[in-house]
């Protein structure tokens, strides 16, 4: 798909869009004074949490307009455009964390996107990713009992979305090419219906339940 068709469909969502809060970072990014790429900033909610709470200095790259005008008030620096496509104009081994919520699914080459992210961690350092996952249960609902894939502007089915994933697949993407994949688990929304019975069931149902799978990649020597 053309990478400037990609951008124009960015353009048509709105800055309500781009503002939630994710939780899972919240809880894995715990140190204070780092350095944070948030890649898919949105509105820099994410990165104002991190500077007021942790002192940290964050960076964002950001494709929608209206976001982005909201992000450079949030943030310390924020480049507009695609991550694929434009320049990332920062030092080598600079970052300690990257964030990737919900962007992976967006990109036309995820692979390339990573390696060319890569240069600017530090040795050591830690690249959070969230990818909805296809897997789950009313995706394989709508296939099996009523013939649809039908895209949203919200979702696992978004309309922007250019890649569809397990954990399984994208842990093998990554694998394969030779990125180190630190860990890699299943998102179940906490007390929710889903929660409650991937507990009564031990967990056996959990690939149909997680809402996304949430990785860690880490930067080798």
């Amino acid at each position: 798909m053309n990478k400037d068709l990609v951008e124009e469909m960015y353009l048509n969502k709105n800055t309500e869009y781009f503002s939630l809060e994710r939780e899972i970072f919240k809880n894995s990014v715990l140190g204070k004074n780092l350095n944070i790429l948030d890649i898919g900033c949105g509105t820099g909610i994410l990165g104002k949490y991190f500077k007021e709470n942790q002192n940290c200095k964050v960076y964002g790259v950001e494709i929608n307009e209206s976001a982005y005008q909201a992000a450079i008030i949030n943030l310390d620096n924020v480049l507009k455009g695609n991550v694929e496509s434009i320049d990332l104009k920062y030092p080598d081994n600079f970052f300690d964390v990257v964030i990737m919520g919900d962007v992976v699914e967006h990109l036309i080459s995820p692979v390339d996107t990573i390696n060319k992210i890569m240069p600017f961690l530090k040795i050591g350092g830690t690249i959070y990713i969230t990818v909805p996952n296809v897997r789950h249960w009313s995706v394989i609902k709508n296939l099996l009992f009523f013939d649809l894939w039908e895209y949203d502007t919200w979702g696992i089915l978004d309309f922007t979305h250019l890649r569809f994933f397990t954990k399984k697949s994208i842990t093998n993407l990554f694998q394969r090419n030779n990125i180190y994949v630190k860990s890699a688990s299943r998102m179940i929304q906490k007390k929710s219906k889903s929660s409650y019975f991937n507990f009564l069931t031990l967990g056996i149902f959990s690939g149909f339940l997680a809402s996304h799978t949430f990785l860690t990649l880490e930067k080798k020597s």
